[in-house]
C-alpha cells in the first residue's frame, strides 16, 4: 500500500517541499498574528476614545441643561428688546413733542 503524496502548487504555479510550505504557513501566521495585535490595538484605542466622546458629549448636554434651554432664550430676548426699543421711541417722541410744545 503505498500512498503517493503530491504537493499542492503555490500561488506562483511552483511546487514547494514540505520544509518550504511550512515555512510559507508559519509566516503566513506570524503575518497575522501580527496583523492581530495591530487590530487589537486599534480597538483599544477607539473603545478609549469613544469612551471620551461619550464623557464630553455628556459633560456638554449638562452644561446645556445648566444654561437653560437655549433655542427658547434668544427669542424671548430678541422680543424683549424689541420691545424696550418700541418704548424708548415712543417715549422720545412724546418728549419732543412736549419740549416743542414748551417753546
Amino acid at each position: 500500500m503505498s500512498e503517493h503524496w503530491e504537493e499542492p502548487p503555490e500561488e506562483d504555479g511552483l511546487t514547494l517541499g514540505p520544509e518550504e510550505a511550512l515555512q510559507r504557513e508559519i509566516e503566513k501566521s506570524k503575518t497575522l498574528k501580527v496583523d492581530r495585535l495591530r487590530l487589537r490595538d486599534e480597538i483599544e484605542k477607539l473603545k478609549a476614545e469613544t469612551a471620551d466622546l461619550i464623557q464630553k458629549n455628556h459633560l456638554l448636554k449638562e452644561r446645556l441643561t445648566a444654561l437653560g434651554n437655549p433655542s427658547a432664550e434668544p427669542e424671548k430676548a430678541s422680543e424683549f428688546f424689541r420691545n424696550i426699543l418700541i418704548f424708548a421711541l415712543v417715549f422720545g417722541f412724546l418728549a419732543l413733542l412736549w419740549f416743542m410744545v414748551q417753546n
